[in-house]
């Protein structure tokens, strides 16, 4: 009899997790993954494992989140950067912006190997859109003392 009772409870529990719309690893990680193609730094990096640590919901498009990922290295660090410096397919400035870029790199990560993985862990702020979560921008602030 207690079954009877508990069977629909369980039911409506396992319905409200389903509907639950907030974002779960697999999204963390195409957000993470996202940001990186943004950065121009997806040909060099792919985040792997995401687990979260923290969920800290701010209304229903925000949610700021604990996480611990790994960034895998799809390419050498000396490798990519010598195929920047030689692309003339870019313009001399984007070049030169990869290379700087390249060089921020390099001192967070030293001079790495295709295969190498960096444990990485921060407070992520996600945002809903139309085209799904991604990581939020912080704003830049407007008008005349800007």
């Amino acid at each position: 009899m207690r079954a009877f009772y508990l069977a629909p409870a369980l039911l409506l529990l396992a319905l409200l997790a389903a509907c639950s719309d907030t974002p779960d690893d697999g999204v963390i990680r195409d957000a993470l993954n996202q940001e990186l193609k943004q950065a121009h730094l997806d040909e060099l990096f792919q985040v792997t494992d995401v687990e979260t640590a923290g969920r800290y919901p701010e209304d229903d498009d925000h949610v700021a989140l604990d996480v611990r990922y790994t960034m895998e290295a799809q390419r050498d660090l000396s490798e990519y950067s010598k195929a920047v410096k030689r692309d003339e397919a870019r313009d001399a400035m984007d070049r030169f912006a990869m290379v700087m870029a390249l060089a921020a790199v390099r001192v967070e990560f030293g001079n790495f190997e295709e295969g190498d993985n960096f444990e990485q862990e921060r407070r992520l702020m996600l945002e809903r859109t139309e085209e799904g979560w991604r990581v939020a921008q912080p704003e830049t602030p407007t008008g005349p003392d800007s």
